[in-house]
C-alpha cells in the first residue's frame, strides 16, 4: 500500500493535449493550485501518473522517501525529455535513479540531513509504432511475445517509468520537460539490450549514466537477435523513423549470428558483412552517424589464465566492415579480454550473471560487468573523435580495461525485479557450475523439533550442521510438526520453505529466510480449505517458475469420494492425488487445483531439471498390491502436461519415500528414504534412463539411529551460506 501524500502540479492544463506539455511533481504538503494524489492512488491511465503497484512510500516535511525501491510513472508521448529531480530530506540519504527498464541515470547521489541537490538527465520514451518517413513505410516493430509485450512492456509503453533506489532515497520534486535533444540509438543483442530483471544487465543499460544531460540514449537492442533480425523485425526502421541529422547509432551483433553458420544460413565474412553494410547505408541516408562495435568475448579461460577467443571471426569481420565503409569502430572484443584477464578465472565470475546458486552465465553480465563494459564503449567513442563524445560526463572516457574498478567498490543498488529466465540466444554457452556446496534439509523422528540441516561438498559425504540442532521449531498447524521440509532459493536470493505441519490437516507451513538461520514469522497456509473433509496435505514441494515469475507449490491430499477407481489401494482411508497453488508474494495464493492424476494413489512428487527439460518424479503409493516405487514423467512445462511414466527406477522390493534430486556435474542424483529399512539411499544417472544404485557410496549422519535423516530436500547453495551456518552455535 502507498502511504503518504503526493502533490502533483501540471505546468500545462493537460498532459495529453500536446507534446510540449510538462509534468511538475512536488512531494509534501499541498499548496494552492496543486493537485493532491491520495495515499491509495497507484498509477492509472485516467489520471496519467502514479506509483506502480507494490510501492511503499511515505512523505514528511516536503519530501518523499521509502525503505525499499519503488517505481513512479507518468504518461508521455514518444520523444526525448529532460528529467530534473530535486533530492534530499531531513536525514542523510543516498538516491539512485533508473529509467524505463533499469537504465542507470543517476548513481548514488548523496544528500546531507536537511540539504538538497538538483540533478538533470535526458531520457527517451518510445512506442512500437513506426511513422512513415522517406524510405520507411508506416507500421510497427515486430515485438517478441511475451518477452517484450509482458516482461519488457515498460520499454514500449507510452509512459516514463522511474525507479528510485538506494539507502532511504529522498525525493522533493520531479520535473519532466520535452526537449529537442540529440539521440544516441543502440542496436544489439542480449549483451546490449535493456534486460528486465536482475541478475542480468547490459552495457546499454549502464551507458546513460556516463553522459551529461542533453543527449538521450534509446536502446533498441533485443535478446537473441542479429543484424538480420534487426531488419526483419523492423528495429532499424523504427530508428530511422525517429532519426534526426547528427544522431548516432551504435551497433553490436555477433553472439547469435554464429548460429547462422551452424544452420548454413550465413557467415561472418559474407552475410554478416552484407547486413552491416545495409544498416550503415540506411543510417547515413537519413543523416545519422553509424558506429560498429565488435562483440565482447565470453568468459572462458585456458590453463594460463588467458581468454579463449570464441567471437574473433565476427570481431575481424566487423573491423573490416568499418574500414571498408569508413565507419567509426569500437573494438569491444579486444577490450573485454584484458578486463576478464585482470580479474582472473575466479574473480571474473563476479562480472557475470548468476541466475541460479552456484551457476555462472558465461555470456551475460551482471551490473558490475556491464558497468565496466559501458565505460569501455564510452572510451571508444572518445578515441574515435565522434561528436557525441562532447556529451560524455566529466571524468569518464579514459577507461583502462586492464585496470578495472575493484569489484568490492561497486555499489549500484540492485533493482527489485528479478528473473532467472536466461536471455534468448546463445544457449550453447549457458551457465556452468561455479564453486558451490550442497545442503540437505530434513527432519528427524516425527518432526516435532523442526528443521535440521546437513552439508556436503560432493553430494556423497554429508555432515550434520549445528551438531544436529534444530534451526527452526514449528509453530503453526494443530500438531505443530515440521515434516518433509522443502526449500527453494528465489531469484532474489531469499530461501522459501514449505513443510507438512500435521498428519491430518488441510494446511501446510511456510517461512522464508535470507541465510537459513534467521527466519520470518511462520504462516499456516490452508491449501485444501476449499475441499471440505480433506484428510491431509502431505509432503509439499516448492519450485520457482521462471517462465511465469511465480512460485509453484504442490502436495498430496486425499479428498473422500474422489477417484473411486483407486479407493482402498492405499493404507487406511488414503487415496492421494497431487494438488497445487501458485503465489508471487506469499500473501495471496491462487485457488487450489488438481495438479497430477496418474491413475493411482500418488505422493511425494518432486521436480528434476536436467538437460534443459523438466521431469516430474513421483512415488506410487499403492499398497494393495505393494508398489511403493519411483517413476519419472517428462513435462514441457512445470504445470504439465506430463508424459508417460517410466518403468520403476528405485530398487525392486524397497519401499521408498521422500525423493529429492540434484544435478552434480554430468550426474543426476536422486536421494530417497528407504523408510521400512530405516536408511537413506541414492540413485545416479546421466541419461535418466539407466540408473545405478549408489547407496553404498553415500555417507549420511546418524544412520541407524532415531536421529537419522528423514524426508527432505537437497539444494545447491553458495559455500558462504554453509560457512555462515557453521558459525552458529
Amino acid at each position: 500500500m502507498i502511504r503518504g501524500v503526493l502533490c502533483a502540479t501540471l505546468a500545462a492544463a493537460s498532459m495529453q493535449a500536446a507534446a510540449a506539455d510538462s509534468w511538475h511533481f512536488t512531494f509534501g504538503t499541498a499548496r494552492q493550485g496543486e493537485t493532491v494524489v491520495r495515499p491509495d492512488m497507484e498509477y492509472s491511465s485516467q489520471r496519467g501518473f502514479g506509483f506502480e503497484p507494490g510501492a511503499v512510500v511515505r512523505t514528511t516535511a516536503g519530501y518523499l522517501t521509502s525503505d525499499q525501491p519503488f517505481f513512479f510513472s507518468a504518461d508521455l508521448p514518444e520523444g526525448n525529455y529532460n528529467v530534473t529531480v530535486t533530492l534530499g530530506g531531513n536525514e542523510a540519504a543516498n538516491t539512485t535513479v533508473k529509467a524505463e527498464l533499469r537504465r542507470l541515470m543517476l548513481e548514488r547521489v548523496a544528500t546531507a540531513p536537511g540539504g538538497s541537490v538538483t540533478r538533470t538527465f535526458t531520457v527517451n520514451v518510445r512506442t512500437p509504432r513506426i511513422p512513415a518517413v522517406a524510405g520507411v513505410k508506416a507500421g510497427r516493430v515486430d515485438l517478441k511475445s511475451p518477452r517484450e509485450t509482458v516482461q519488457e512492456a515498460w520499454a514500449w509503453d507510452q509512459r516514463l517509468t522511474l525507479e528510485f533506489n538506494g539507502d532511504h532515497p529522498a525525493i522533493r520534486a520531479i520535473d519532466i520537460t520535452p526537449v529537442q535533444a540529440p539521440t544516441l540509438f543502440l542496436l544489439g543483442d542480449s549483451t546490449v539490450c535493456d534486460q528486465p530483471g536482475e541478475p542480468y544487465n547490459s552495457w546499454g543499460q549502464m551507458l546513460p549514466r556516463f553522459f551529461k544531460p542533453g543527449i538521450a540514449v534509446a536502446n533498441h537492442g533485443e535478446s537473441g537477435e542479429t543484424y538480420r533480425d534487426s531488419l526483419a523485425r523492423r528495429r532499424l526502421d523504427k530508428i530511422l523513423s525517429a532519426l534526426k541529422p547528427g544522431d548516432t547509432v551504435l551497433m553490436q551483433f555477433g553472439h547469435n549470428d554464429q548460429k547462422q553458420i551452424k544452420d548454413g544460413k550465413g557467415g561472418p565474412f559474407t552475410t554478416y558483412k552484407d547486413e552491416i553494410r545495409a544498416h550503415v547505408e540506411a543510417i547515413r541516408a537519413h543523416g545519422g552517424t553509424p558506429v560498429i562495435i565488435s562483440s565482447m568475448e565470453r568468459r572462458n579461460f585456458d590453463a594460463n589464465g588467458k581468454v579463449v577467443p570464441s567471437l574473433i571471426d565476427y570481431a575481424n569481420a566487423a573491423r573490416q566492415s568499418a574500414q571498408e565503409l569508413g565507419v567509426a569502430f569500437i573494438d569491444l572484443n579486444a577490450m573485454s579480454k584484458p578486463f576478464y584477464e585482470a580479474l582472473g578465472p575466479e574473480q571474473s565470475k563476479l562480472a557475470f550473471a548468476e541466475p541460479q546458486p552456484g551457476r555462472i552465465d558465461n555470456t551475460h553480465h551482471n551490473s558490475y560487468g556491464s558497468y565496466e563494459l559501458a565505460q569501455a564503449v564510452v572510451t571508444g567513442l572518445r578515441k574515435a573523435g565522434l561528436p557525441v563524445a562532447a556529451y560524455i560526463a566529466d571524468g569518464y572516457g579514459h577507461f583502462d580495461p586492464s585496470h578495472p574498478d575493484p569489484v568490492a567498490s561497486f555499489a549500484v543498488p540492485a533493482s527489485p525485479n528479478f528473473s532467472n529466465q536466461r536471455p534468448l540466444g546463445d544457449e550453447s554457452n549457458a551457465a556452468v557450475p561455479a564453486a558451490s556446496a550442497y545442503l540437505f534439509t530434513y527432519f528427524i523422528g516425527n518432526g516435532e523439533d523442526g528443521l535440521h540441516l546437513a552439508a556436503s561438498q560432493d553430494g556423497y559425504h554429508w555432515d550434520k550442521l549445528g551438531q544436529g540442532r534444530s534451526f527452526l521449531k514449528p509453530e503453526v498447524g494443530n500438531a505443530k510438526l515440521m515434516r518433509d521440509p522443502c526449500i527453494v532459493r528465489g531469484p532474489d536470493g531469499t530461501y522459501h520453505m514449505v513443510w507438512t505441519s500435521g498428519w491430518q490437516e488441510n494446511n501446510i507451513g511456510y517461512a522464508s529466510s535470507k541465510d537459513l538461520v534467521h527466519w520470518s514469522k511462520q504462516q499456516q497456509i490452508p491449501v485444501m480449505a476449499s475441499e471440505p473433509g480433506t484428510l491431509n496435505a502431505w509432503a509439499p514441494e516448492i519450485i520457482y517458475d521462471d517462465k511465469r515469475g511465480e512460485y509453484l507449490i504442490f502436495w498430496a491430499s486425499t479428498v473422500p469420494g474422489k477417484f473411486a477407481e483407486t479407493a482402498g489401494s492405499s493404507e487406511e482411508k488414503y487415496n492421494h492425488r497431487m494438488y497445487y497453488t501458485t503465489t508471487k508474494d506469499f500473501v495471496s495464493y491462487a485457488p487450489t487445483k488438481l495438479f497430477y492424476d496418474p491413475g493411482f494413489s500418488v505422493i511425494d512428487a518432486t521436480f528434476l531439471r536436467a538437460n534443459g527439460k523438466h521431469y516430474l518424479l513421483v512415488k506410487d503409493e499403492t499398497r494393495n498390491p505393494p508398489r511403493k516405487y519411483l517413476q519419472i514423467a517428462e513435462a514441457p512445462d512445470l504445470q504439465g502436461p506430463f508424459g508417460k511414466l517410466s518403468a520403476p527406477i528405485s530398487p525392486p522390493g524397497v519401499w521408498v519415500e521422500g525423493p529429492t534430486t540434484i544435478q552434480i556435474g554430468e550426474d543426476t542424483i536422486i536421494y530417497y528414504d528407504a523408510y521400512k529399512d530405516k536408511h537413506y539411499g541414492a540413485l545416479r544417472s546421466r541419461d535418466l534412463q539407466h540408473w545405478e544404485d549408489v547407496s553404498q557410496q553415500m555417507h549420511f549422519p546418524d544412520e541407524g539411529t532415531p536421529q537419522r535423516i528423514r524426508h527432505g530436500t537437497v539444494i545447491a547453495v553458495p559455500e558462504a551460506v554453509i560457512d555462515s551456518i557453521r558459525k552458529v552455535n
